[in-house]
């Protein structure tokens, strides 16, 4: 088995010859032209929108509003007679994106679901999936790997985290596995939980690669260094690892090479580090087939891309930087046409030359990272936070004089460290651990995360007598 991915479109032929459920995977629509991609995707889109018009109460509504039916919509170039969904829209009315037959197919049964977060509420976004989008799902991620040199010969370590409510990461990194049946060791990091021993330290997953020779490890970018860090203290053999697949959020070029030169330290040799791009919104990533290749949408028969102005939601032509919207073309659960993802990327349709895919691809504009935050979102871990979302939550607990919500890393030192989420309180009259408590609480169910709670005087967060009002979010992470 090559440790370091092709390369090149031939080298890519040979390795998908090599394993029968790549070769007879002969309806990847990465693989087929530019146009017959576009004739296909559109078709796909004709029978979408009927579905959305049909079943979908929302965009019933907004077709109707607009004097827009579904044969207004012949291939993907007319989207933009649609205007954009953006996420604010969508977390207020989830139930409305589910699409509601009346005559429902056994396949239209509730499958699952996993969730964002970020709502003006505080309450996680669900995000549902029917038997059809689980079965559709299932034959994507297995491109997805296809995309990423992942084989079922790898032994496959799953890190994220075993969270309060379900999300893509967890669950698909072991629908991965399944996909190509593939040996794999789920992590089961996170919060403990105070009624069951569920959960397993760093140290247990250290142990875990070394004793069964794992070859691949995913999860959150910052968390996949950390344990390599600290594997690197200990002395491990991790000469088995050939592919990190750190997800969850930016990884820069210098924090792949820190992680490859330290792995290459305990025995690995060539190791892909790939720096997928997800969210919930396509249930999984797009893949990287080189590093810096560019992200690859992993299934063209499922999702469009469109990059569009920020200000007037108009398509921009390729490599243009603005807003990323993503369109359904093939799902019976929750729906999303022109959904804006809250990045700013750019995308291209040109054929890739590491690996001579046609489908569309997000591209490196700035920096080494494939997306930007807004304004309005944070990325924090690996999740986009609505800084909103915790001011409710903080100001409803009992006692809370002053507070604010830091965004930091364990080691301001350390660019790469793990991100840190630091909630300043000053309290009035109440026992500080309870505060504590019920902050912690709070903000893990609003926000997938427990913070970091630190008690100062009121003057240290806001001094009228120095500012005009309080700053209740500070990011003290380097930027980019």
């Amino acid at each position: 088995m090559e440790a370091y991915p092709p390369g090149t479109p031939e080298k890519v032929q040979e390795f998908i010859s090599r394993y029968r459920i790549f070769r007879e995977d002969t309806d990847d629509f990465n693989f087929f032209t530019q146009e017959e991609i576009k004739r296909r995707q559109s078709e796909l889109l004709r029978r979408q929108i009927q579905w959305a018009y049909e079943a979908s109460n929302y965009y019933r509504e907004l077709f109707n509003k607009h004097k827009l039916v579904p044969d207004d919509f012949k291939t993907t170039d007319d989207l933009p007679k649609l205007p954009v969904t953006d996420k604010k829209t969508y977390m207020q009315r989830p139930e409305d994106f589910r699409l509601k037959f009346k005559n429902p197919s056994p396949f239209d049964q509730f499958y699952d679901v996993t969730f964002t977060t970020g709502t003006t509420t505080g309450k996680p976004t669900p995000f549902y999936n029917t038997s059809y989008d689980h079965f559709l799902l299932t034959r994507a991620l297995m491109r997805y790997m296809k995309i990423a040199c992942v084989t079922p010969d790898d032994i496959i370590l799953n890190t994220f985290p075993l969270g309060v409510v379900p999300h893509i990461g967890y669950i698909r990194m072991n629908q991965i596995a399944m996909s190509l049946g593939a040996p794999l060791l789920v992590g089961n990091t996170g919060s403990p939980f105070p009624e069951a021993r569920v959960h397993r330290s760093m140290n247990d997953l250290i142990e875990m690669i070394e004793h069964y020779k794992v070859t691949v490890i995913g999860g959150i970018g910052s968390f996949c260094r950390r344990l390599i860090v600290e594997a690197e203290r200990q002395g491990r053999d991790f000469s088995s690892i050939r592919n990190v697949l750190a997800m969850g959020e930016g990884v820069p070029k210098g924090m792949r090479d820190d992680m490859r030169n330290r792995l290459q330290n305990m025995g690995a040799k060539n190791v892909f580090i790939s720096n997928p791009f997800g969210f919930t919104e396509c249930q999984a990533s797009f893949a990287e087939c080189y590093e810096f290749s560019g992200c690859h949408n992993y299934d063209p028969s499922l999702y469009f891309m469109e990059v569009v102005d920020q200000e007037t939601g108009e398509r921009l032509p390729d490599g243009e930087t603005g807003l990323l919207a993503i369109t359904h073309l093939n799902r019976r659960g929750t729906v999303l046409l022109r959904y804006l993802i809250g990045d700013i990327s750019a995308i291209t349709n040109e054929t890739c030359p590491y690996c001579g895919r046609s489908g569309q691809r997000l591209i490196i504009k700035a920096g080494s990272t494939y997306g930007t935050r807004t304004k309005e979102l944070v990325n924090l871990k690996g999740t986009l936070i609505n800084p909103e979302t915790m001011k409710s939550e903080i100001t409803n607990v009992p006692g809370v004089a002053e507070y604010q919500i830091v965004f930091t890393k364990k080691n301001l030192n350390d660019p790469y460290s793990l991100d840190e989420l630091v909630i300043k309180v000053a309290v009035t009259d109440r026992d500080k651990n309870e505060v504590a408590k019920d902050i912690r609480d709070r903000i893990l169910l609003a926000a997938e995360m427990t913070p970091k709670v630190e008690f100062v005087s009121p003057e240290e967060i806001y001094d009228p007598s120095k500012t005009l009002k309080a700053t209740r979010v500070v990011d003290l992470r380097p930027k980019e």
